[in-house]
């Protein structure tokens, strides 16, 4: 009874057609009723999440785009990959699970309209996710931001590491930007962004893999494989330089 009077309370200070609001008002209530009891803090940001949302609703079709142009790519990688598009306001906008992984993570946890850390806090420190993120894990973080600023990148390092440590986790992370491109070429093929680019970075190193070979390995594979092929040029390298020195002073002594 608490919950429906604070919905109403937030529904009725807003301007619009009564039956948008009604319509809303009770999706929400239908939405929460499907989850588990929320502390009332959670309960209160789910409420002025929608109601802000009902506000862009409310102000027509501009309104709406507004709330659902996306502003950055946040893909998360170990293996599952799910990437969060968030708005301009750093809400969780769309949700897309790449694979059967990511499929079963996000049918355990429902991350849109949360503000971005939060939606990350909720992800990483699920339930679901736990099996993914055991000691030797390398968890990947990759931003495609519109907005070229460095401090959402920094945003996400600080909650993603403090999530980590609440969890007790010991998995490695790793923090990347890529451009739109890199993004758009990622989707075209049906990959997360993090994945895509984490493969493109093997492809480097070894020009026999294949992007098919790796798409489904996990970021420790993929990461394992490339720095396994580096350390291996760099001793080929390595021994050619050796080989050209002794031979300089093999001539050098015929001389």
């Amino acid at each position: 009874m608490k919950v429906k009077q604070d919905i109403r309370k937030a529904f009725d200070t807003v301007r619009c057609q009564d039956g948008l609001k009604e319509r809303t008002r009770s999706h929400v209530l239908g939405r929460m009723r499907q989850r588990q009891p929320k502390p009332a803090m959670h309960r209160m940001k789910l409420i002025v999440s929608l109601a802000c949302l009902l506000v862009f609703a409310g102000s027509g079709f501009g309104g709406y785009q507004l709330y659902y142009a996306e502003a950055a790519t946040i893909s998360i990688d170990v293996n599952p990959s799910i990437e969060l598009g968030i708005n301009r306001w750093g809400r969780v906008i769309e949700e897309v699970p790449y694979g059967r992984d990511g499929e079963t993570v996000l049918r355990e946890v429902s991350l849109r309209h949360l503000e971005y850390e939060e939606a990350l806090e909720r992800l990483i420190g699920s339930e679901a996710m736990q099996d993914y993120l055991k000691k030797d894990a390398l968890l990947s973080i990759t931003l495609e931001n519109r907005g070229s600023s460095d401090l959402l990148l920094e945003n996400l390092q600080i909650c993603v590491d403090t999530t980590l440590r609440k969890c007790h986790s010991q998995a490695r992370t790793e923090y990347v930007s890529v451009d739109g491109h890199m993004c758009r070429e990622a989707h075209s093929l049906g990959m997360s962004v993090g994945k895509y680019y984490a493969i493109q970075e093997l492809l480097t190193t070894d020009p026999q893999a294949t992007l098919d070979e790796f798409r489904d390995k996990s970021m420790k594979e993929i990461k394992g494989h490339t720095e396994h092929c580096g350390h291996k040029a760099q001793e080929t390298e390595e021994k050619a330089a050796e080989d050209c020195h002794h031979k300089g002073h093999h001539g050098q002594g015929q001389d």
